[in-house]
């Protein structure tokens, strides 16, 4: 290192070591401002110029501020801080959090479903501060009612207890009846809303409680075949049994049916769509059953579901389910037939129920066709019958023999020489026909009569490995009979419940009284809906008069119509005054001249219509025109009933 740089470098730390701070920031600040300025290499003090004293100045009044700004800041902050922690030394009791609130429910871990349960909800306070207006939530889960009354459904409970103060407990008991599937878990949510002093807002604690359903209060079973052949009708019996305690009250069932499935039949009529059902009340240990027919169409080897759902009716919808209970499927298998058999009644064809009437003869026919490719030999025709109007003695086999003691009629190759051999693709045809009887005696009523016709063919198969093999197939027809519902009259004078007044025979231009009694008689099944309509002529006066009070009987004084609105008819109403329906009314004639020598019409034809509650079909029965004659009074002689002079 030469003298030069070495007398730089020693010049460079005086300058770094000088106490002359203020003057070296100056003179750099000056430098940079391109003022000329001699630094002085020793402690030696000189005298500032006014600019240095001015810009120093300046420097500390800037570097005091900002430190003076820290302080206080500072300062600010500490008490603060102080004050906080002061406040909540002093003043923590005003201060709550959901944490310190525990809701504690004591209640059953498992239950039997159906059966009453009993929830204990304890809701404790560790905050130092009062809960004020704490209103108590608890949400049940689908399928809980109340624990008085089964009926409603109990979607959630809601109710305002009392104030909770620090350290205290608040509690409720809260009872339900739950239902559901045998091991299923149910959530029961417990929510309490509360206030505090103070404030306006509302504060919300919740927690969940698990429920295992141990065992189901109703169990329900579908029983059906488990091979269907597409087309054929068959039947699904749905059992319903109460394992309840408590009777299982206004029980509905409905029923998802599977695409191709056609509804024939139930033996308890739907409430709508053919899929509701109302079962009503099952008491401790009881059992409902109903069975349901049908068709189903399909390929061979589809499988399809059929589903039911058991439970309480809605409380604003009496046609829906509110509350769930059970549910139960079954799986059925479609197969096609090797024998396709076709059974017509007078012709109808269709798979449906066929409604009949009593005392008129059903012709049967039934067709049989070899889906096989091989032929079907030795085939049999069996046809059963089964039914409260079933008579034996009305059957006619034709071609077939007639077992009357087993209640079968049998076609084979010895009646009927096409049944020896069927070839593939072939069809056949046999016929019969029977009548419908009301069997109804004086120790057995024969209610909602019906009949069943079972047909099944049999016959032998070659099969895969050279042996014959016995197929069969089955059809049947239900058969529904209609109530036979009719309406008499008759005219009476001495009798009944009004006073008649004129002359006998009656006489032209002069005024005569009778009373009409209408009587309505149905056999076995009930009719609602029922209506009587007629007329009177116009020579005829309505005196208004009508007896009993109890019968819907009007008049229409423009047309002269007479309808008797009678409403529900009861089974077997013939000598049974509780069930049977009569109306009587009182009618006035005045004969002109040109009717002397006759009868005249006091009313005109009469009609009954109603429905049958157990075919659903519209029944009718007319009533010839009623006149002078009164026969079926005890004073009436011949040639009372023709006008005179």
């Amino acid at each position: 290192m030469n003298q030069e740089e070495k007398s730089r470098i020693e010049e460079l730390k005086k300058s770094l070591y000088s106490p002359n701070v203020p003057n070296i920031r100056t003179k750099r600040r000056l430098r940079f401002e391109q003022q000329s300025t001699d630094i002085q290499s020793d402690w030696e003090h000189k005298e500032e110029t006014p600019d240095e004293i001015k810009l120093n100045q300046r420097y500390k009044d800037t570097s005091m501020s900002f430190f003076t700004k820290i302080l206080i800041g500072s300062i600010i902050f500490f008490v603060l801080a102080l004050s906080a922690g002061a406040y909540l030394v002093f003043n923590g009791s005003n201060i709550v959090s959901a944490n310190n609130i525990d809701i504690t429910i004591d209640g059953p871990v498992s239950v039997a479903g159906g059966e009453p349960v009993t929830f204990d909800i304890q809701v404790s306070n560790y905050n130092n501060i009062k809960l004020e207006t704490v209103d108590l939530i608890v949400d049940f889960p689908a399928g809980a009612t109340e624990a008085n009354d089964s009926s409603k459904e109990l979607k959630n409970f809601r109710e305002l207890i009392s104030d909770i103060p620090s350290g205290g407990v608040g509690r409720k008991t809260v009872q339900a009846i739950v239902y559901g599937e045998e091991n299923s878990k149910k959530e029961i949510k417990v929510t309490i809303e509360y206030r505090v002093k103070g404030s306006t807002s509302i504060f919300k604690k919740e927690k969940t409680f698990d429920l295992l359903i141990g065992s189901t209060p109703l169990t329900l079973t579908v029983d059906s075949i488990e091979e269907v052949n597409s087309g054929q009708e068959f039947d699904l019996t749905v059992t319903m049994n109460s394992n309840s305690k408590e009777i299982i009250k206004n029980l509905l069932l409905k029923s998802v049916y599977p695409f191709g499935f056609s509804y024939v039949s139930s033996d308890l009529k739907p409430l709508n769509e053919n899929s509701l059902w109302k079962i009503g009340d099952i008491p401790p240990g009881g059992k409902k059953v109903i069975k349901i027919r049908g068709k189903i169409d399909g390929q061979d080897d589809e499988n399809r579901i059929f589903r039911f759902v058991a439970g309480a009716q809605s409380l604003t919808n009496t046609k829906a389910i509110g509350t769930e209970y059970i549910n139960s499927s079954k799986e059925i298998s479609i197969k096609k037939p090797f024998i396709n058999i076709g059974l017509s009644l007078n012709g109808d064809d269709d798979s449906q129920e066929y409604v009949a009437s009593f005392d008129n003869s059903l012709r049967v026919a039934i067709e049989y066709f070899n889906n096989l490719p091989t032929p079907i030999i030795d085939a049999e025709v069996h046809v059963g019958f089964s039914g409260s109007s079933f008579d034996k003695n009305s059957v006619s086999p034709e071609q077939g023999l007639y077992k009357s003691a087993d209640n079968e009629i049998v076609w084979n190759q010895i009646n009927t020489r096409d049944l020896k051999s069927i070839p593939a693709s072939g069809s056949g045809r046999v016929s019969f026909s029977i009548i419908p009887r009301n069997l109804n005696s004086s120790s057995k009523f024969i209610i909602n009569p019906d009949m069943k016709i079972l047909v099944k063919v049999v016959g032998k198969r070659n099969s895969e490995s050279d042996t014959l093999e016995t197929i069969s197939s089955s059809a049947e027809r239900y058969i529904k009979v209609s109530s036979n519902v009719s309406i008499g009259g008759q005219v009476i004078r001495s009798t009944g419940p009004f006073t008649n007044t004129g002359p006998i025979p009656p006489k032209a231009e002069q005024e005569t009284t009778y009373t009409i009694v209408w009587t309505i008689d149905n056999t076995s099944s009930s009719v609602s809906n029922a209506k009587v309509t007629a007329s009177i002529p116009a020579h005829v006066k309505w005196m208004g008069k009508t007896s009993p009070s109890t019968e819907n009987i009007s008049f229409n004084e423009l047309d002269g119509t007479i309808v008797w609105n009678v409403g529900d008819i009861g089974t077997y109403t013939l000598n049974n005054s509780t069930n049977r329906h009569q109306v009587s009314f009182q009618v006035a004639v005045t004969p002109s001249v040109t009717q002397v020598g006759q009868f005249p019409v006091l009313v005109n034809q009469a009609t009954l219509t109603g429905q049958d509650d157990f075919t659903n079909q519209s029944l009718s029965s007319n009533l010839n025109p009623l006149t002078t004659r009164f026969g079926s009074d005890p004073t009436f002689k011949d040639g009372d009933e023709k006008v005179v002079r």
